[in-house]
């Protein structure tokens, strides 16, 4: 029997999807992405900074990630046969957290360990010890992750998974998705901005920040915004080559970035509006990165700003998880809102995904939790750890 499935979003998301359907080898099924960026200049898989940690504040998005990294080590043990990968480099997450921190982080701790994630805490005393560059005033815990944590290369992974995806005979179209038409109480076709049609049996919406116009147009209420997050590459007279990825009280984000250093930090809520222009917004650095990262590590008062990108979170005000599974019409399905952990979820949700179309049930890892139900049940599932 024939299937045809169109899966709007050629990101990191909706091109693992469509390689793990590939995967599936179904006799009679068509795999069409439409992605309306083809160079991915505004995508946000391009512009991503693209990291991974196992430290959050729900199963889930632990489980998720644990899949993740083995994916990704997979996918750079195929580099030697396949000719390209994933750049994974592997480094802890620390993250610093003061006194009205340290129970929540300490709460996320427990809940790491009890799934299997290993982790070093550090007194004061010990943290100074362990990295005498870092100003530990103020601290009363300090985590660091050791091992499955890291970053890699955004870009790269969405090209591998889109690869890949290509190889099996997945089709790839240039184009922007701006409703769905129904027949009944199914979805008959994607139509685009050109007037084309895409006809199909099943629908995926992984069009990121812009899934909730998509989703509109039948029914379907998405709480999934564009939010802006500026990056800033930097650089200091002060090599720190032991860096582990820092998250400091402040919220600020650090890591190495080949011989210079990565910082974003998320805007206040005020300051956090829906689909601002992708230009970086210098105050952030100056107000907020800068002071405390020279705080934090002294040597770092005379940074320098090298270049400097933004690009768009799929932002989810109501719990800041992902939206994964059937929504609206019975032919439709979501994967979006992953609120910056996308790119390092993209392995576990294309799977999950994948078995949810061909087997009417996830088989591995169970991503129920994330169902679009919960919006309208109020289940919510709450992820405190989004920066």
């Amino acid at each position: 029997m024939s299937e045809k499935v169109v899966i709007t979003g050629g990101g990191a998301i909706g091109c693992s999807i469509a390689y793990f359907l590939s995967q599936q080898k179904k006799a009679g099924r068509e795999i069409v992405v439409i992605e309306r960026d083809p160079a991915y200049q505004r995508a946000s898989s391009a512009l991503s900074a693209s990291s991974i940690r196992q430290q959050f504040s729900t199963p889930i998005c632990i489980q998720l990630s644990q899949f993740g990294y083995d994916f990704f080590r997979f996918c750079e043990e195929q580099k030697s046969t396949l000719g390209y990968g994933v750049d994974l480099v592997d480094c802890g997450y620390l993250f610093l957290g003061n006194s009205d921190q340290e129970a929540a982080l300490r709460r996320r701790s427990e809940l790491a360990r009890s799934l299997g994630v290993k982790l070093a805490e550090y007194t004061v005393h010990e943290l100074k010890e362990r990295y005498p560059w870092l100003n530990a005033d103020g601290l009363a815990y300090a985590v660091e992750g050791v091992g499955g944590e890291g970053w890699f290369d955004g870009y790269s992974v969405m090209q591998w998974f889109r690869k890949r995806a290509r190889e099996a005979g997945v089709k790839f179209i240039s184009g922007e998705t701006i409703r769905y038409r129904t027949a009944g109480d199914r979805i008959s076709h994607a139509e685009l901005s050109d007037g084309q049609a895409i006809a199909g049996d099943v629908f995926v919406n992984a069009a990121g920040a812009w899934c909730a116009p998509l989703g509109s147009t039948v029914g379907v209420d998405l709480p999934v915004r564009p939010r802006r997050r500026s990056a800033f590459v930097v650089s200091s007279p002060t090599a720190i080559p032991d860096l582990p990825i820092l998250i400091d009280t402040s919220g600020v984000y650090l890591r190495r970035e080949q011989n210079h250093f990565l910082c974003l930090v998320s805007p206040s809520p005020e300051q956090d509006l829906d689909d601002l222009p992708l230009d970086a917004n210098f105050a952030e650095f100056e107000e907020v990165i800068w002071p405390a990262l020279a705080e934090r590590i002294p040597a770092f008062e005379a940074l320098r700003v090298e270049h400097t990108w933004a690009g768009y979170y799929e932002y989810n005000v109501v719990d800041h998880n992902g939206i994964v599974g059937q929504s609206g019409p019975e032919n439709s399905f979501i994967a979006a809102g992953f609120s910056g952990h996308g790119m390092m979820h993209s392995p576990g949700v294309g799977r999950a995904m994948a078995e949810l179309l061909t087997f009417g049930e996830y088989r591995t890892l169970d991503l129920s939790p994330l169902s679009p139900d919960r919006l309208m049940t109020g289940n919510l599932i709450v992820e405190e750890g989004v920066y």
